[in-house]
């Protein structure tokens, strides 16, 4: 379906001559063989992931010196090269389930901008509840042998962008240096960090979340790349499914001169330097 889509808009991109394109599909999979991700005797996950890099030109030494500081209300050590202003990523997607039976499938994206990479990780609520951190996680019912095509819209990539900002801000605060196990009555570190990735929060929402809103930054960094990845959830014991998923992305370069054209040997910015996680994190 998509296939007639990507040659238009790659042969577009081509003839322009810029860092517009349509990335080359990728493609994960999980077998009912795997180990668990996490399991604890009571509830088992299994998780698959692979790094997914956006195609952002590496910064020449002229560039960095530009960019400068960055402003008061952002956890940056200087002014972002990519912002989120500066691209439009929409990717696509097929979901696959080569099993007899139906499937509960949570499609993850875990992004990463220029400074850091977020990994969720889980948290132990207690001895008898264990549940995944929040990145981009929506949950699909895959049918017995079915395929389902879906879109991460611009919009929504463009969101994912602010909600990692605003986590980065956030945990350089002194509220978000904060241990989780603190006696105060205010939510966790962990919770708000939770409650920013969640998927139905948005930074335009009205009323403004409490928790979210006061957190995003004046200047948002732009997405450099993600975690991709597929997650089922079971009882102790159980096995993952067979199930798979493949992308591919529209990628435009809204600056200009910020990604690099495609099937170029052009460096590119790469997997950012630091990981972050939330306080209460267990992987």
């Amino acid at each position: 379906m998509f296939a007639p889509l990507a040659a238009l808009a790659l042969a577009a991109a081509c003839s322009k001559g810029s860092g517009d394109q349509v990335t080359a599909p990728v493609a994960i999979g999980m077998t009912d063989g795997i180990d668990p991700y996490y399991s604890d005797g009571e509830i088992t996950l299994f998780q698959v992931n692979q790094a997914v890099p956006f195609p952002v030109r590496k910064p020449s030494d002229a560039d960095e010196k530009a960019l400068g500081a960055a402003p008061k209300g952002t956890g940056y050590p200087h002014m972002p090269f990519l912002t989120a202003g500066d691209e439009s990523v929409e990717v696509h997607f097929v979901l696959s389930n080569v099993d007899t039976v139906s499937h509960n499938v949570w499609l993850l994206v875990d992004p990463w901008n220029e400074f850091v990479r977020w990994k969720p990780g889980v948290t132990v609520v207690s001895d008898e509840e264990t549940i995944p951190n929040n990145g981009y996680d929506k949950q699909y019912v895959l049918d017995p042998m079915s395929r389902l095509q879906g879109t991460i819209t611009s919009d929504d990539m463009h969101e994912i962008a602010i909600k990692l900002a605003s986590v980065e801000n956030f945990l350089a605060s002194p509220q978000g240096k904060q241990t989780d196990s603190s006696t105060t009555d205010a939510p966790s570190p962990t919770s708000i960090c939770n409650n920013i990735f969640e998927y139905q929060n948005r930074s335009n929402s009205t009323p403004p979340d409490l928790f979210y809103t006061p957190w995003i930054p004046p200047v948002v960094a732009g997405l450099t790349g993600m975690d991709l990845g597929l997650r089922m959830e079971g009882a102790a014991g159980d096995k993952a499914g067979n199930v798979a998923i493949e992308i591919t992305m529209e990628v435009q370069d809204l600056n200009g001169d910020r990604f690099v054209p495609q099937d170029t040997t052009d460096a590119q910015i790469g997997t950012p330097p630091k990981t972050l996680s939330p306080p209460a994190a267990r992987f």
